[in-house]
């Protein structure tokens, strides 16, 4: 197995760097693994790369596009049995007030944007979302209703350290999208935890103990990949 990362990672799994990789002719598993999987990002061209390559890789190119586009991030999830919310995808305001009422969540669509949502809470803070978030009006944007309280936590392997609902999620997100660390935002309503959306990791964000646990999922992968004996 080797790891692609641009985190300093302290353990004996032979790790490559991106650019290094991009440059390499390497055969077999590929574990991605990066704070920004954006479509169009490094880490997507490590995944296609790795692919064309005729290697495993987690994740996909395609978990990478659908986690980050997210209506189909919430389609996925929904039939995989995660609980979300209604949801238009629109550009159009019209459209969005005569299916939804105020107040609602705004979640970027397109592929540059790393801002992860805005609550509008009337006609003229849904415009000022809708031309932000859809950069000027060019890209569509996906609305929910806010019914709950939002909640933004870091999902690390599937991991999180809040509470049960929370890990729940997070495990489930994980093993729909493989994708191995992102922000998941999520509405907590009468103890049911609604997913609304996943957004990159600033690599600021990643502390210690996340390297901790990145370390011991690598190494507990690594097993699973070249077991001895």
């Amino acid at each position: 197995m080797l790891v692609v990362s641009n985190i300093d990672l302290n353990q004996n799994v032979p790790t490559i760097t991106p650019s290094k990789f991009l440059e390499s002719a390497f055969k077999g598993f590929t574990l991605n693994l990066t704070n920004d999987y954006r479509y169009l990002k490094t880490a997507y061209y490590v995944s296609v790369y790795a692919e064309i390559l005729g290697n495993p890789v987690v994740p996909s190119s395609k978990d990478i596009i659908d986690a980050s586009r997210t209506p189909i991030l919430l389609l996925k999830a929904e039939k995989a049995g995660i609980p979300t919310l209604p949801r238009i995808t629109t550009d159009k305001i019209k459209e969005i007030t005569e299916a939804l009422q105020f107040p609602l969540v705004v979640f970027a669509v397109n592929p540059f944007s790393y801002d992860g949502y805005k609550i509008a809470k009337n006609r003229s803070a849904l415009y000022r979302a809708v031309k932000s978030l859809g950069i000027n009006y060019k890209f569509a944007v996906c609305v929910q209703p806010l019914i709950g309280e939002i909640i933004s936590f870091k999902s690390v392997f599937g991991k999180c350290r809040l509470d049960q609902d929370l890990q729940n999620v997070a495990r489930k997100v994980y093993e729909v999208f493989k994708i191995p660390m992102c922000r998941l935002h999520v509405q907590l309503k009468n103890s049911t935890v609604y997913l609304c959306g996943l957004q990159p990791l600033r690599r600021e964000d990643i502390l210690d103990e996340d390297l901790e646990t990145i370390s011991e999922e690598v190494s507990a992968l690594s097993k699973m990949v070249n077991p001895v004996g």
